[in-house]
């Protein structure tokens, strides 16, 4: 019974993504405008996704879709984001390359075009198909 009223004060999957990812975000970006200090856009952005994905998925898998850790799930997870990642790249180049927004403002927009993708993609790598359509 306890854990049940637990469950009912905790947040909606989605506030509980959206916190979670605003951390990782934070994260994500202090590493790229860190990285951009030695390297250029495309690698900085790489080298936050790195970091990002490693951080998401413990905090995802335990604090947002509340499951437990996995290799199997984690290995999905990596090739989810790698996949989602090399997406979000090219976005963010062609913010840069095409719109001709900053490499430090570009990261912003790339991050809010990604949110829908990576929200559904993370709920099916961690909680398996039949739950991400709930």
């Amino acid at each position: 019974m306890t854990e049940a009223l637990e469950r009912d004060n905790k947040p909606a999957p989605v506030l509980r993504f959206l916190l979670a990812g605003t951390v990782n975000m934070l994260l994500s970006i202090a590493v790229y405008q860190s990285a951009l200090f030695v390297t250029g856009p495309v690698l900085a952005y790489v080298i936050a996704y790195a970091a990002g994905i490693v951080f998401a998925y413990f905090a995802y898998a335990r604090h947002v879709f509340d499951v437990p850790l996995s290799a199997q799930r984690f290995v999905l997870f990596v090739l989810f984001y790698v996949t989602s990642g090399s997406i979000g790249a090219a976005v963010n180049s062609g913010l840069i390359d095409y719109l001709a927004l900053h490499a430090r403002l570009a990261i912003f927009v790339t991050v809010v075009v990604m949110l829908p993708l990576n929200y559904f993609g993370s709920k099916w790598c961690l909680r398996g198909n039949a739950e991400a359509s709930s």
